[in-house]
């Protein structure tokens, strides 16, 4: 999709594409730094920002440091911050599609974290920090989960 703005300036351009990944865990970090570059790298989009944005509430999309004990120390408190066993105003059955809710936990871990992530594209290189990279966190897996990848820029 393109556009330009009434006086005949700058055209931008506008990529989507999703990512389907399996979760093999109740909590974990999946790095999906890779997966993004490749999109940029697809869209042909060298200047503008990319949106990385998750279609689930029990899951969520940050940008940290790819360092094996925080991708351990991350879910493991979070996990202490919001307990499993508590009581839980949300655990209850959906009459309208037959289903136990039981996962308050992950909805209110996904708040925490947020849904998404916007980083600017320069030369089409995305541009996260040296030690930056980009995670779907799952809270509520294990699960088949889609991630948004939107690209805007020239």
């Amino acid at each position: 999709m393109q556009g330009s703005n009434s006086d005949g300036g700058i055209s931008v351009k506008v990529y989507f594409k999703e990512l389907t990944i399996v979760t093999r865990r109740s909590c974990e970090l999946i790095n999906i730094t890779d997966e993004v570059k490749k999109a940029v790298s697809e869209s042909g989009i060298k200047n503008g920002i990319v949106l990385v944005f998750s279609k689930h509430t029990t899951t969520g999309v940050f940008i940290n440091e790819a360092e094996k004990g925080l991708e351990r120390d991350i879910p493991f408190y979070l996990k202490k911050l919001v307990v499993e066993e508590d009581n839980f105003f949300h655990h209850h059955f959906f009459y309208k599609d037959g289903r136990m809710a039981v996962n308050a936990w992950a909805h209110i871990r996904s708040v925490l974290v947020g849904l998404h992530a916007i980083v600017p594209l320069k030369d089409g290189n995305v541009l996260l920090g040296g030690r930056e990279n980009i995670y779907l966190a799952e809270f509520d897996g294990p699960k088949e989960r889609h991630v948004v990848v939107q690209i805007m820029g020239e």
